[in-house]
């Protein structure tokens, strides 16, 4: 028989590293309207605390004209912000240097590195109880790994899609809600465990029929192709692809949130197993 501790929960926090993207119009360091507008919400945010800015370009011009239209557009979003000290923020221009997409708007950017102060459960140890193990007909006992979404991952065959339930993105925009990330933690482990699965991360938006001139079901599927980079997948076994609403699940326009949920949606195709 096995005993462990009940846990007695108080509040604390918890600092979470994120980022968030505007991006610029050609040659400009002052946003358009709708990206202003996309800024103006993010400053709106409660908790956070700002500590790096960073400009880029796309690889037209020379390399110096670039490293100071980024510094500018750093330089602007930072006199955007509303923080009382910027003092603490750390102001940087990357200019050309980088690994550049192949769609040269999403180069044209600033990218703020904050900190979000989030609620946590803090575990205190009390009286102790018992714990009984869920077990299966077979007796094997169940594990943290899988989640569902690693067990459709790993049971699917080449060509099979795969919904990214539950990964949300702040409106208009390829930021990442904090309660997303374990989601793509689990899409993470699973490639990370299973080095023969290759992937395509196909995005998809609601309500507006067509193309999205602002392309942000393909800046989706690169914010998640980015995450996975970032935690050591190999670029050679994922690809990605925008389809805006061009292959709605529900006719457009939606007749409730319910479709509209379902047409705005992240999927995987498994590419090779």
């Amino acid at each position: 028989m096995r005993f462990v501790f009940l846990m007695l929960f108080v509040t604390a926090s918890l600092y979470s590293q994120e980022k968030f993207t505007v991006y610029f119009d050609t040659d400009k360091y002052v946003l358009n309207e709708k990206q202003d507008s996309i800024l103006k919400g993010f400053a709106q945010k409660n908790n956070i605390k700002v500590h790096k800015v960073s400009g880029f370009c796309d690889y037209r011009a020379s390399n110096a004209y670039n490293y100071q239209l980024g510094l500018n557009r750093a330089n602007y979003v930072v006199n955007a912000l509303p923080e009382i000290d910027k003092t603490s923020i750390l102001i940087s221009s990357k200019g050309e240097v980088f690994k550049q997409h192949k769609d040269l708007s999403l180069n044209r950017k600033v990218e703020i590195e904050y900190e979000i102060n989030l609620p946590i459960l803090e575990s205190i140890p009390s009286n102790e109880i018992e714990i009984i193990e869920k077990s299966n007909d077979k007796g094997i006992v169940f594990q943290e790994y899988p989640t569902e979404l690693q067990k459709k991952i790993i049971n699917s065959k080449v060509g099979d899609k795969i919904l990214l339930n539950n990964l949300n993105f702040y409106v208009r925009t390829a930021e990442f809600y904090p309660e997303s990330i374990p989601l793509l933690e689990d899409l993470y482990e699973v490639l990370e465990k299973n080095p023969t699965i290759k992937i395509e991360i196909q995005g998809h938006i609601c309500c507006t029929p067509g193309r999205d001139i602002e392309e942000f079901s393909l800046r989706r599927c690169i914010a998640v192709y980015d995450f996975l980079i970032d935690y050591g997948i190999a670029s050679d076994r994922m690809t990605y692809v925008g389809f805006d609403a061009t292959q709605p699940l529900f006719p457009i326009p939606e007749k409730n949130e319910a479709q509209r949920k379902a047409n705005r949606r992240v999927e995987i195709l498994i590419l090779e197993k």
